[in-house]
């Protein structure tokens, strides 16, 4: 295995030393936007695949409109679910031409180079002999000297059509996983709860242990998590009175179907803003069956977990929604944001039920700390709206996040959920007038006390 950073080795020499040396092997290359792989046979590029939205081969299609986007959504969406290839399946169906697929994975592997060529902070590893894609067959035959060529002329003229989103990683090792322990350390653990070397190295251990198991949950595909098994209950056993897929109070599964839904990049629909237009792109899609009944996908029964966040999103869902129309914010898009912000916080809480951590305070650190770095991940790999990516990883403050964050200081659980909104109360007036923020705050509180008396809520 060979592994360092581009800045101190130009890509294109790197790609000309595998060339002349013949090598086989897959090539992976990591900055804050993703990853991008090119597989080599003999020295030559034979595939190439990227994790960045816009670099994704159903998005790419889009461009040479050979397959309505509808039915790359529903393919892709399928091979996610099935763990089957993507291309495989393209081909298996019928939807497009050996020759075609061949020519926009060419042009794929030429985009992503010359992408490569003009990005700052880029570090790969080459693992040799990795066992490289067979797709029916189909496998591309470009030199890497045509490749930088064509990629040289492509890189004066390419843009990525919009600033660049850094997210964060979800597999830590090394140095890396030494700086993520070392701040948990320093933030979770204070001067009165002082602790030894042999408790020092345990906490090192859990804290790993930790990492590695939300690490190893959400790699099985891009952004889907596990569904708990009273979400799988309550979706099997959806009356004939109910819509097809019926997803408030369904979190996880409304997280899934909204990764489903935003598999391929369309600009002139950037993806579902409430759980309407969700279920019905869920409806269209119809995999609800195959999402339910994937093994990857099931979580255990987490009786008090599971309850804890049922109440959580029927409280906040409402709370949200009536402050949303003082800061001109659609309620339903609101409630669909609620349901996708407790689902990082509920993995991390299920970790931490299954690895306990003594320290209270080290709990508290990890949690806040790992569900915002879950949700950033995971909203960036699925590319969910702009809206509530902004939300999930909350950089400034916006409209939406204003809505959730008045919404969520009403719940009596409310520290035990991430915060929508930088800093404190007063980023707020970046987005709306003091007025506006009160009329929405009362709103709030106003359903917060009709709930709490409601006899459901006891």
């Amino acid at each position: 295995m060979i592994k360092g950073n581009l800045d101190r080795l130009h890509f294109g020499d790197l790609l000309q030393w595998f060339q002349m040396g013949g090598v086989s092997g897959r090539l992976i290359l990591k900055n804050t936007r993703g990853e991008r792989r090119l597989d080599f046979i003999d020295g030559r590029v034979c595939y190439a695949s990227s994790t960045i939205p816009e670099e994704r081969l159903a998005t790419w299609l889009t461009k040479q409109s050979l397959i309505p986007v509808g039915e790359l959504r529903r393919i892709l969406a399928t091979s996610m679910l099935r763990r089957a290839l993507f291309t495989d399946l393209l081909i298996a169906e019928g939807r497009v031409s050996p020759e075609d697929l061949q020519a926009s994975l060419t042009d794929l592997a030429e985009a992503i180079t010359s992408r490569i060529l003009i990005s700052s902070e880029v570090s790969f590893e080459f693992i040799p002999n990795h066992p490289v894609l067979d797709i029916l067959g189909l496998s591309l035959n470009v030199e890497p000297s045509h490749l930088l060529m064509e990629a040289a002329r492509r890189s004066d003229e390419d843009t990525l059509g919009e600033i660049e989103r850094r997210s964060y990683e979800l597999a830590f090792t090394g140095e890396e996983f030494e700086d993520l322990f070392w701040q948990m350390i320093r933030a979770g653990v204070s001067g009165e709860d002082a602790i030894d070397g042999e408790q020092l190295s345990r906490l090192h251990d859990l804290v790993r242990d930790i990492v590695t198991t939300l690490a190893h949950w959400l790699s099985s595909s891009p952004g889907l998590v596990p569904l708990p098994a009273g979400q799988i209950e309550g979706l099997v056993g959806t009356t004939e009175d109910e819509p097809p897929f019926y997803l408030p109070g369904r979190p996880h599964a409304v997280w899934n179907q909204m990764v489903l839904a935003c598999t391929v990049r369309n600009r002139s629909y950037p993806g579902p803003l409430t759980l309407a237009e969700l279920e019905t792109i869920a409806t269209e899609l119809g995999l609800w069956e195959e999402m339910i009944g994937s093994g990857f996908l099931k979580r255990p029964v987490a009786s008090k977990l599971d309850e804890l966040i049922r109440q959580v999103v029927s409280a906040w869902s409402q709370t949200a929604a009536a402050a949303a129309p003082h800061l001109d914010v659609a309620p339903e898009t609101a409630s669909l944001a609620v349901h996708l912000v407790t689902v990082p916080t509920d993995l991390v809480l299920w970790a931490l039920t299954s690895l306990p951590v003594p320290h209270q305070r080290l709990r508290k650190t990890l949690l806040e700390h790992l569900s915002r770095r879950v949700g950033s991940r995971l909203a960036h790999l699925a590319d969910f709206p702009s809206e509530i990516r902004r939300v999930l990883d909350p950089r400034s403050p916006t409209p939406l996040g204003a809505c959730l964050h008045l919404g969520r200081q009403y719940l009596s659980t409310a520290a035990t959920w991430p915060s929508t909104i930088p800093g404190g109360d007063e980023t707020m007036l970046e987005i709306a007038s003091p007025a506006a923020l009160a009329l929405a705050a009362d709103a709030a509180r106003e359903v917060a006390e009709a709930f709490d008396e409601a006899p459901h809520s006891r």
